[in-house]
């Protein structure tokens, strides 16, 4: 069920590209198709970041850290602190308390890009009913 909805998410920035597109123009703000394609792009692009993060340590954590980053592994200290990669947010999946695996950038990429796609999103929502509010307006005048 996971892999289904992380694909989906995956595949949702070509059609969020693809709506940017199309509502691209001189006001791209005020077009809910356009603001719609921002927030399905940019959620795709956290789901693949996320990805990144997640699978950074590689199937084998012992082996990415000896062989890799030329370290000591330290399951005592991981089961300690927590760091063993089972959390879904913050990401941390370290080989002992100097080394991390999961990149510096990932977990800040993943908030900006969350709070984009969650702000276009509401964004596009509000102009939604904002249009049908103000077009029952003009009927009923």
């Amino acid at each position: 069920m996971f892999n289904l909805v992380f694909a989906a998410l995956v595949l949702s920035i070509p059609a969020g590209l693809l709506m940017l597109v199309r509502g691209v123009g001189r006001q791209w703000h005020k077009r809910p198709i356009a603001l719609v394609g921002a927030a399905l792009t940019a959620g795709g692009f956290t789901a693949v970041v996320w990805g990144f993060g997640v699978f950074a340590g590689g199937l084998d954590v012992r082996e990415a850290c000896e062989f890799t980053h030329n370290t000591n592994y330290d399951q005592a200290w991981r089961d300690r602190t927590g760091a063993d990669g089972s959390s879904f947010f913050p990401l941390a999946n370290a080989c002992n308390e100097h080394v991390s695996l999961v990149p510096a950038w990932v977990n800040p990429t993943i908030i900006v890009l969350a709070v984009l796609s969650v702000s276009a999103l509401a964004l596009a929502l509000f102009r939604i009913a904002s249009a049908i509010f103000h077009r029952k307006e003009r009927v009923s005048a």
